[in-house]
């Protein structure tokens, strides 16, 4: 794969002038026309803006067809804007704030000076704002209600979403970036929801725990879209929510905050009883952020630190109306575990406090290097914890079957924009981001038990028995972008590495299903059991061996490369075609089994399997490279030449990645690495004593009834 990497990277320098980390936008643009006051262009016209909170001053000028643009700029403002040409009158505009990604044209008429040689100042009466934003400004993130301070809260404005889901497509294809660097759950093991209030945005690195990677107080703007035509954007076919984070200025600023809530600001239930959250319920967030500079003009910084801290206590508890579990039950399969074997199930009678936690860190500096060049440089770390228990009126679960969910996240992004010249500028950007998520449960380990189909569940949560996922990314991009006539020219690399370690398996410590119902379980008479096991002859078969050695690490590269044109055919119409090449591959393909190649059964004719449009086919082979070719085509038309009435549109076509559990599943259950058990027990009573040591699962099963083996049983991703 590494061959691979310097092979890709070289041909990337070759075509590009840099190379970055980054697929999204993190900067605003200024565009425009100058023309005089009949209409003829102005050439030559020199354009300036200052950025007033820092005093970073860009130049430009018009070209021979009056068109100017400056790439590169700091999202928001307030930005002053002079527009200066020999022999004309000066327009100023103060107080101007720009929108995330690209700007429309901004339309500049020049009137003749009434002396030649006199440069007069006029200044622009009120606020001037370039429209055409689609973004959610800061402005709005501080005014707008929010229960759980996540992005998620805003991004529902987008009238295509619903509970994160955009344009009806899963949360798993959207993908997330702040400033720029890629933040996804990588595996797509969260939960739609993201969580509740104190963390949550649904697929983001850290939404298992309930835990967002940012603190709302650093976000400046965010921005979804969902069919950009722009190349820059890729690697989702979901939603593309986008956002960035501010910065410092020249003016020390500082906030302490704290929100917080209990029982008494906490609606009555929605089921027809009405009734009230317990009183152990609170949700608190505390957090505090500074900003400034460090060398007036020149340095700047901010840094912010957010605590979060939830408890939520259980419904549906044994006693409560609609409850899944009597106590009579309960009582039942208590004395059944401790008496048979010795086993305490966990805590079932009362309600069962659901927590939350996190910590936030966030330290951000920003360089005005020189008049051409601007650095800034980002880091997140997040530390998150959250515990899993739910009851509801079809199900109830023991203490057992409670974990607890850990991640802790880092997230580095360093982003150069340099003014090569008065028509090339460049955008470098590197990330990298370090995951790692993991589960510990209560009490002993033992088989994960589900009685009557799911209504009462109990021992160590089947997901939870080995759960040690690491992710390791680095990011590199660039953007070129050349102004040249009615041209303005992009050529692009965007670039992720993973290196991914998938130490989870699904019910290694044992599953037992007994779906005739809780009399079936007292008589020791199982309708299904399932589990797997280490085929690796160096792994022990313990659970210590497995969890700190996952033998089963894995690559994946998402490379691209692309081009585009944006054409002012006229003042009023933009026509935007581009082309961009994704390739993604893998380093060491997963073990084949050879047994595949002569599998009979009676799902096959008798020979050998067809394989048809399944991703198994995929990874039974060799998996291949592929190359996806994603031409676009997208156009702007202001119909009044005001920018008061815009139509946008386009065509395209998108690619995106896929949850990496589908990979983590074809480099685990091969046959190599792990194997499965499936035994189904026969319609008639049969006694099958329970094995709590999962070591000992297959011998219970061989002993009772025979075990059937297979290497590709389960490939039941979501099955949560």
């Amino acid at each position: 794969m590494f061959k691979k990497i310097r092979i890709y990277l070289s041909l990337a320098f070759m075509f590009m002038y840099s190379v970055q980390a980054f697929s999204q936008e993190t900067t605003s643009s200024l565009n425009g026309r100058v023309t005089d006051s009949k209409g003829a262009f102005v050439s030559g016209a020199v354009i300036t803006v200052k950025h007033e909170p820092t005093g970073f001053v860009v130049n430009a000028q018009s070209n021979s067809k009056g068109i100017f643009n400056i790439p590169n700029l700091k999202p928001g403002g307030p930005y002053s804007v002079k527009i200066s040409y020999v022999g004309y009158k000066d327009e100023i505009y103060n107080d101007v704030n720009l929108g995330l990604g690209s700007n429309p044209n901004v339309a500049v008429v020049l009137n003749p000076s009434s002396s030649v040689l006199t440069e007069v100042t006029v200044t622009s009466a009120g606020r001037k704002v370039i429209p055409g934003s689609t973004t959610i400004g800061s402005r709005q993130l501080s005014s707008l209600p929010t229960i759980g301070r996540s992005l998620a809260d805003f991004t529902r404005l987008t009238p295509q979403s619903n509970n994160n889901s955009f344009a009806g497509t899963n949360f798993r294809y959207n993908n997330l970036t702040i400033d720029g660097a890629i933040n996804n759950d990588a595996f797509g093991f969260s939960n739609s929801a993201g969580g509740v209030s104190g963390g949550g945005q649904a697929g983001a690195a850290g939404s298992g725990t309930r835990t967002n990677p940012y603190s709302l107080d650093v976000i400046q703007e965010v921005q979804v879209q969902l069919a950009p035509y722009d190349v820059k954007i890729g690697n989702f076919t979901g939603g593309s929510v986008n956002a960035v984070t501010k910065s410092g200025s020249n003016d020390y600023h500082g906030s302490i905050y704290s929100y917080g809530r209990t029982q008494a600001l906490f609606g009555k239930s929605v089921d027809g009883a009405k009734t009230k959250i317990g009183s152990d319920f609170y949700d608190y967030q505390y957090g505090a952020t500074l900003s400034g500079a460090i060398v007036k003009n020149k340095v700047f910084f901010i840094v912010n630190y957010e605590h979060t801290d939830r408890q939520e206590p259980t419904a549906y508890n044994v006693g409560d109306p609609g409850a899944a579990m009597t106590l009579a039950e309960g009582q039942a399969i208590v004395n059944q575990l401790k008496t048979k074997y010795n086993y305490d199930p966990g805590s079932f009678t009362g309600a069962y406090k659901i927590f939350t936690k996190s910590d936030k860190f966030f330290g951000r500096l920003d360089f005005n290097l020189n008049p051409k060049n601007t650095l800034t440089l980002r880091a997140i770390y997040t530390a998150g914890s959250g515990n899993n228990l739910e009851r509801s009126s079809n199900n109830f679960q023991f203490g057992s079957s409670d974990f607890t969910q850990n991640t802790k996240n880092l997230n580095i992004t360093g982003e150069l924009k340099t003014k090569i010249s008065g028509t090339v500028s460049n955008q470098l950007n590197l990330s990298y981001i370090n995951v790692h998520e993991y589960r510990d449960f209560p009490g002993t380990l033992a088989p994960y038990i589900d009685i009557d189909n799911g209504r009462i569940t109990l021992g160590t949560w089947r997901e939870a028995s080995i759960y040690n996922l690491k992710q390791n990314t680095i990011e590199l991009s660039d953007n070129l972008t050349v102004t040249k006539g009615i041209h303005k020219l992009t050529f692009g690399t965007h670039n992720e590495f993973y290196q991914l370690t998938y130490g989870f398996i699904n019910s290694w410590n044992g599953r037992w299903e007994y779906s005739r119902g809780l009399n079936s379980f007292l008589a020791d008479n199982p309708s299904r059991i399932r589990g797997a096991f280490t085929t690796d002859p160096k792994l022990p078969n313990n659970r210590e061996s497995i969890y700190n050695n996952p033998p089963n690490p894995f690559s994946v590269a998402l490379t691209s490369l692309y081009a585009q044109d944006e054409i002012a055919l006229s003042p009023t119409f933009k026509l935007s075609p581009g082309i961009r090449f994704d390739y993604s591959f893998v380093g060491s393909q997963p073990y084949l089994d050879p047994a595949l190649n002569s599998t009979n059964s009676a799902n096959y004719v008798s020979g050998n399997p067809t394989y048809t449009n399944t991703p198994f086919r995929e990874l039974t082979g060799n998996l291949p490279s592929r190359l996806a070719v994603s031409p676009r085509l997208g156009f702007q038309l202001d119909v009044k030449g005001d920018q008061s009435f815009i139509i946008r549109g386009g065509t395209g076509i998108f690619t995106g990645r896929v949850p990496f559990a589908w990979y983590g599943y074809a480099y685990t259950l091969n046959g190599g690495t792990y194997g499965n058990i499936d035994w189904n027990g026969p319609a008639a009573a049969q006694t099958v004593p329970m094995a709590i040591d999962p070591q000992g699962l297959r011998d219970t099963v061989t002993k009772y009834g025979g075990a059937s083996r297979s290497s590709t049983r389960e490939i039941d991703v979501f099955d949560n």
